[in-house]
């Protein structure tokens, strides 16, 4: 879009589009919008900018200057919204600018002068800083000649030279010399260099020579000192812990104790590779179903390895995993045993066993694990280890992952106390089908619910989707079933736009729920917006919404779109009637 808008801009350059078109142009990039997202309008304010930094002094004429004076006021309204990108608010204020200057780019660039050389800049500075500058460059230039020379001249220098015939053999007194006292030399022909070192026996070290650089002596000698250095650790390949997975498979049901299989992994232990050992013990424990005559399972093993910081949870997850996808289904009681002594001996948490499970992998096993676990430590340690941290919801699959379905499911397996909220809805619906009193459910809300959790998102789902549990599968008297829990829907959801919206979400997933009856949907939207139980403002947001949490939402979409683009119209109406 962006590059189309630029190509208008260059046609009317060259003359070939009238400015009315143009005119027509930016009023339709700022024509305002209800419910519009600020991604789209970012995009149009863009192209707009564009356009205006191509045409401006096109249009920006003295007859147009009431619309253009309208055009900046209303850029100047969009660049004070909240939410609006600070990339999108500069360009505005860049075309304000531009305008300002008449629609004249800084095109003029300041040529920055030739560089100066080193005689130019001396002749410019005052004589007496140039006179002092050059002897301080000569004498600078004699110091660094000085250290030359001193650096290249050979190592007997004339001021080390024997002065004088005699001595018999060169080892006389001391002699002054240039008023030191200077040591007897040997003569030239006596002094030979000294040999190169050797390397040292094991009762002797040597000084390094003049030839050997110093520093490698030291490090030689320090090494000759130092303790010897250790060899390399070999590095335990995967063969290696296959050949130790097989070795504990086999050990382990022969009778093999728990301090042995200790030692013999610390042998051969990999911490990135442990998922093998678990796999191939899990596999020879499900598929033969064999057991040791102590009655001692392959999760104590675990736990010991556990204990001995040679496993992690996350490699145990990775070796079930393993084992997960290459069971049978004659095999999965005996994996959830497993997975629910697992969790209940400290090998692995139940958060990270759940993330095998997500999206309905291998469904019902983690069901399995819940219920095993529950059945050997009981409810509170089962709730307490869940928390927040397990998303039971996600280890369904998608077309079970309806709160009346999940109830069901729950209520059968005695797990229902897990997900408080749909226990709350359960007990909700079985009320309201017994008693058709609002005021009596708003009395048990008000005693099983906490206040804080009552004006929450979930709690509206859970009391939308408890009453239109009841709507009829025919064209029965769902206005008057609505109507009598109208109160109900009032009293927790008045005026409340966030809330309305989850509401309007119970009744879409109520709906997906039954196959989307036809004319449900349709007809409840009416109802709910004659009663004036849902704002305008809010089925227009349920629109727009797009979270993929609650499922359904296309085709409920496609089923009342007519009528919220009606809905749509009203509202713009009525809001013009009251701006006249």
């Amino acid at each position: 879009m962006l590059g189309n808008i630029r190509f208008i801009g260059e046609l009317a350059k060259c003359g070939i589009l009238h400015e009315s078109i143009l005119h027509k142009c930016v009023q339709k990039l700022l024509e305002k919008k209800r419910h519009e997202r600020v991604v789209d309008m970012s995009e149009n304010i863009e192209c707009l900018c564009s356009l205006l930094k191509v045409v401006g002094n096109l249009l920006d004429t003295p007859k147009a200057e009431g619309l253009m004076n309208q055009y900046f006021e209303r850029m100047k309204v969009i660049r004070s919204r909240p939410g609006l990108p600070m990339r999108i608010r500069f360009m505005l204020e860049d075309v304000a600018v531009l305008r300002e200057k008449k629609w004249k780019f800084h095109t003029a660039i300041d040529i920055a002068p030739v560089p100066k050389t080193i005689a130019e800049m001396r002749q410019q500075l005052p004589e007496n800083q140039r006179i002092a500058l050059i002897a301080s460059e000569k004498s600078r230039s004699k110091s660094v000649q000085r250290q030359q020379q001193q650096h290249d001249s050979p190592p007997s220098s004339k001021s080390h030279r024997r002065r004088g015939g005699g001595g018999g053999g060169g080892n006389g007194p001391s002699k002054l010399q240039g008023g030191r006292r200077m040591p007897p030399q040997q003569p030239s022909a006596q002094r030979q260099p000294l040999p190169h070192a050797t390397p040292p026996t094991s009762g002797s070290q040597q000084l390094p020579t003049a030839s050997e650089p110093f520093f490698q002596k030291v490090d030689v000698v320090i090494q000759e000192k130092g303790k010897p250095a250790k060899k390399p650790e070999r590095k335990v390949s995967k063969q290696d812990v296959v050949k130790l997975s097989d070795q504990l498979t086999e050990g382990w049901w022969k009778g093999m104790s728990i301090d042995e299989a200790v030692r013999v992994t610390k042998q051969s232990h990999s911490p990135s590779l442990m998922h093998i050992v678990v796999s191939k013990i899990l596999k020879a424990s499900v598929g033969t179903k064999a057991k040791r005559e102590d009655g001692m399972g392959v999760v104590a093993l675990f736990k010991a390895l556990t204990s001995s910081s040679l496993l992690d949870e996350n490699e145990f997850a990775k070796g079930y995993e393993d084992v997960l996808e290459s069971s049978d289904e004659d095999e999965r009681d005996a994996i959830a045993d497993t997975g629910a002594l697992a969790v209940i001996e400290g090998c692995v948490s139940l958060s990270c066993l759940a993330a095998l499970f997500d999206a309905g992998k291998h469904y019902p096993i983690f069901v399995a694990i819940l219920k095993r676990a529950r059945t050997k430590q009981g409810d509170v340690w089962l709730k307490e280890v869940c928390g927040k941290r397990v998303q039971l919801k996600n280890t369904f699959p998608e077309e079970l992952q309806i709160a009346e379905k999940i109830i069901e499911i729950l209520e059968e397996n005695d797990l229902l106390f897990l997900y408080p909220l749909l226990q709350n809805q359960s007990r909700l619906t079985k009320l309201m089908r017994q008693s058709k009193n609002p005021e009596e459910v708003s009395k048990w809300i008000n005693d099983n619910v906490e206040s804080d959790v009552r004006t929450s998102p979930d709690f509206c789902m859970v009391l939308g989707s408890s009453i239109f549990a009841q709507l009829a599968t025919d064209d029965g008297n769902d206005a008057e079933l609505l109507r009598t829990w109208k109160p109900l829907l009032l009293k927790y959801v008045d005026r409340k736009k966030n809330l309305q919206v989850i509401v309007l979400f119970s009744l879409q997933v109520h709906c997906h729920s039954r196959g989307f009856p036809k004319g449900l949907l349709l007809k409840m939207f009416r109802q709910l917006y004659e009663e004036d139980i849902i704002d305008e403002a809010s089925f227009l947001a349920w629109k727009e919404d797009d979270r993929h949490e609650h499922p359904g939402k296309g085709k409920a979409l496609f089923q009342v779109i007519s009528w919220l683009d009606w809905l749509e119209t009203a509202e713009e109406e009525s809001t013009t009637d009251e701006d006249d």
